[in-house]
């Protein structure tokens, strides 16, 4: 897998790219915007993204959530609904 861009203050472990929650809340040109979903966070406030910005780990369903991220020594994490996210965009990232 190669290792994929991160924009500044994202961090890249492994396979997870860890995105500060104070960042994704933040409108900036080029973003998704994401309707109410739950999010995986971890305990230093941070969302997690798999491989690449096109595979976050949210969803409409809390249950879900609580079971994303285990394995591939992912961190751990919370469920936490976030009403509005704007996730990074990389055209790269979906094919």
């Amino acid at each position: 897998m190669a290792k994929v861009i991160v924009e500044e203050s994202h961090k890249q472990e492994g396979r997870w790219i860890k995105v500060p929650v104070s960042d994704l809340i933040t409108p900036k040109p080029g973003r998704l915007c994401y309707g109410p979903r739950w999010w995986a966070v971890t305990e230093n406030d941070e969302v997690l993204f798999f491989d690449n910005y096109g595979s976050p780990q949210c969803n409409i369903a809390e249950s879900i959530v609580e079971r994303l991220g285990k394995g591939f020594d992912a961190p751990l994490t919370t469920p936490r609904f976030i009403e509005v996210a704007f996730v990074p965009h990389r055209c790269s990232d979906y094919y």
